[in-house]
């Protein structure tokens, strides 16, 4: 090496010194590194519950058990799997039931748990906070959000049937249809039942976690006219009905 290479000493130095700032970029095994890193980030807890269009929340009757759908969101950059811990904190006199608390997701995972809220059969209408918090496994929680079980006592409004397929008029075509209808209420749909031709089909019993439930049926067709009847029922005991009659060509 010539001894007038000041220059080249000059570049050596600075590649050793940028080498000490970030060894983990350059060896790709640091946090936040280009190649392999792990940056831990808070992550992010919401129940999917609603009980009107962007309304967190769920309508129920005093002693009736909701389930809430629980999302949990990693938002990790490149960092292995992560335990995370949920709970739920509701008021006085209401009881919690989860069957696993505790949901492991790799970064930018999601995934749900499930909790049943019941609350007391003594109790006035209204609305009840119930605070969800997602933390670390032995960390302080990282994220909550508030959701409502909204008690009510009285109900005379029958729910609203809507979307039907087949519409009333339609006709369709193949071997097997899929006959559906979705209902939503001023409070909770509890079932929606379906018979063609006045046979009984199915029924299916709505979840509650959105406002509105659908049914779906998979129907094998037969040439002809037919009618599709949608019976909708509230908790209370209101009844809504829809027939629409269409044909399979």
């Amino acid at each position: 090496m010539r001894r007038t290479s000041v220059a080249g000493l000059v570049v050596v130095g600075v590649g050793v010194l940028a080498l000490a700032l970030v060894p983990g970029a350059l060896a790709g095994g640091g946090r936040g590194g280009s190649k392999g890193g792990c940056t831990p980030k808070a992550p992010y807890v919401k129940v999917d519950n609603t009980w009107a269009w962007g309304q967190t929340g769920s309508f129920g009757l005093p002693a009736q058990g909701l389930t809430y759908g629980i999302q949990v969101v990693n938002y990790d950059v490149g960092c292995a799997s992560t335990n995370f811990v949920v709970s739920v904190t509701a008021p006085g006199g209401f009881s919690v039931s989860m069957p696993a608390n505790t949901i492991s997701l790799k970064s930018a995972a999601s995934g749900y748990l499930w909790a049943t809220v019941t609350s007391p059969a003594a109790i006035a209408d209204g609305d009840y906070p119930l605070t969800v918090t997602v933390q670390r496994a032995g960390s302080p929680p990282a994220a909550s959000f508030t959701s409502y079980y909204k008690v009510y006592s009285s109900d005379t409004a029958a729910p609203t049937l809507y979307w039907p397929s087949p519409s009333d008029g339609a006709t369709v075509s193949g071997r097997s249809y899929n006959v559906a209808v979705s209902s939503n209420d001023d409070h909770a749909v509890k079932t929606i039942a379906l018979s063609i031709d006045g046979v009984s089909k199915t029924a299916t019993t709505c979840a509650g976690v959105s406002y509105a439930c659908q049914l779906n049926y998979s129907w094998s067709t037969s040439r002809g006219q037919h009618s599709a009847t949608f019976t909708s029922t509230d908790w209370m005991g209101n009844v809504s009905v829809m027939t629409t009659t269409f044909t399979v060509g």
